[in-house]
């Protein structure tokens, strides 16, 4: 096979990220993490160490999880170097013996600006970085003394894709054709800027000519090259970060060239909510209560503080609460609680570290309901004992908010299109969150269960843009 033949498709993506091959006959997805449970599709997490080890994929989190487990945090107060200039003018000073005619008016006091940080982190981790892309505000952080610009971060979970890459070509490929959501974000200003920083980060990664091409496009153009006739198709991608929708008109032809080359976008639209927002509206209506969101608790009968379920929301959050002032003030709430057994597993997830494990059995039962009316949440480590029985019909009203957006999403395509349900063909869908049983209703109910074709959720996008890399 000649090096020139190859071509080459990234679909980086907030959860997962895959890269594939089109060698002009046929396109496959390459290996990229071997621990993954699925090797194609490669976690997008990154683990930075104390000692600057970084770790990608799935290895990123079980570094975290090992090396976190039974840690206790430690922090310490740190100057920034800055003084703050105290407000005193709000109050004036009742004291007797105080006399202001014997105050300079012109002397302002001030304030040192003082942090509580973490002494013994033996790393950290980063997850959804392409959520980030977008947020102008977010342009560095320091990882143990160290600087990164958030293209460098990025860059990093993009290596093992261009070793795959340039392990498949024989060579160091140049060119490669990235995806890209049809909105980062609802403000224009926030998709230029999350473009420009993704194609940096490819860069830094090895990539000198980047091209974008939409994800949901990608996934449409997978499908219709390998078929000659007529058709108008809608893609749904729904992945970890966001939802987009892509509707297209395929003329008939034999042949990739022939197909794309009379092929028209009708309408494109995107949303940045997905997969994770399920996620976490299980955790917060199923999890939550089991580790004593709604106790009570004290003398007084005090609600518990939901800033401590806000924040351990996202997995990586929770081992900043293992210190001594929270884990004591637990104790303290449990002993005084009506609701003692959910805070002992509620200080047992956040001693132990078991957020990950929590957040990979949630995801786990969510994909179950893909094949079953009912699944078990089990969560069985220690002090938490979870068993709880999720059912798919309560499900679907949990979510039912974040459906919402998505079918407006849905919309919005076939109005920017101008057509209706039955103009279309077939409705292709893509991305892991497409299929949600619920999700799968929802685009039954308005085009019918005969239209609806599954797409690989994990590598039909990269799939398409390799195929766009040769033609397009």
């Amino acid at each position: 096979m000649g090096v020139d033949t190859l071509y080459f498709g990234v679909d980086f993506g907030t959860t997962n990220s895959s890269v594939a091959v089109y060698d002009g006959h046929r396109a496959w997805a390459l290996p990229l993490d071997p621990e993954n449970d699925l090797p194609t599709s490669l976690p997008s997490l990154l683990y930075i160490s104390r000692e600057n080890e970084k770790i990608v994929g799935r290895a990123a989190a079980d570094a975290f999880i090992a090396r976190n487990m039974d840690r206790e945090v430690k922090t310490k107060q740190v100057d920034l170097g800055v003084s703050v200039e105290a407000y005193v003018g709000a109050e004036p000073e009742k004291s007797e013996v105080f006399n202001p005619a014997l105050v300079d008016p012109e002397v302002r006091h001030a304030v040192r600006a003082r942090a509580t940080v973490e002494v013994n982190a033996p790393g950290r981790l980063f997850q959804s970085l392409k959520s980030l892309l977008r947020q102008p505000a977010f342009k560095s952080t320091e990882v143990f003394g160290t600087p990164y610009q958030l293209e460098e971060l990025v860059s990093y979970i993009l290596s093992p894709i261009k070793k795959a890459v340039d392990g498949c070509a024989g060579h160091a490929v140049e060119t490669v054709v990235f995806g890209r959501p049809v909105r980062f974000s609802d403000c224009d200003d926030e998709n230029r800027i999350a473009e420009d920083r993704l194609r940096t980060a490819a860069k830094l990664a090895g990539f000198k000519n980047v091209a974008f091409f939409l994800e949901p496009v990608g996934a449409c153009v997978e499908y219709a090259v390998s078929v000659e006739e007529k058709q108008c198709l809608m893609v749904v991608d729904i992945g970890g970060g966001t939802c987009d929708v892509c509707i297209m008109e395929f003329q008939g032809g034999s042949g990739p060239e022939q197909r794309l080359a009379e092929s028209r976008i009708l309408s494109v639209a995107g949303t940045p909510v997905a997969g994770d927002a399920l996620d976490r509206e299980i955790i917060r209506n199923r999890i939550f209560p089991l580790l004593g969101s709604k106790a009570r608790y004290g003398p007084s009968n005090l609600p518990m503080p939901q800033y401590i379920y806000n924040q351990i929301l996202d997995w990586q959050n929770i081992y900043k609460f293992n210190n001594e002032e929270m884990i004591n003030w637990l104790l303290a709430a449990e002993a005084f609680s009506n609701c003692a057994e959910g805070l002992r597993a509620l200080r047992c997830l956040i001693q132990k570290n078991y957020g990950y494990l929590v957040a990979r059995e949630v995801e786990a039962a969510k994909k179950r309901l893909s094949e079953v009316e009912s699944t078990h949440i089990t969560i069985q480590r220690d002090d938490i004992q979870i068993d709880d029985i999720l059912v798919r019909e309560e499900f679907s009203h949990i979510i039912e908010y974040t459906l919402g957006e998505m079918r407006d999403c849905i919309l919005e395509a076939e109005q920017n299109a101008g057509i209706r349900p039955e103009d279309i063909n077939l409705v292709l869908t893509t991305g892991g969150t497409c299929l949600v049983p619920a999700i799968r209703a929802m685009l039954e109910e308005r085009y019918g269960a005969r239209k609806l074709r599954s797409r690989d959720s994990f590598t039909s996008v990269a799939t398409g843009l390799a195929v766009v890399a040769r033609y397009v």
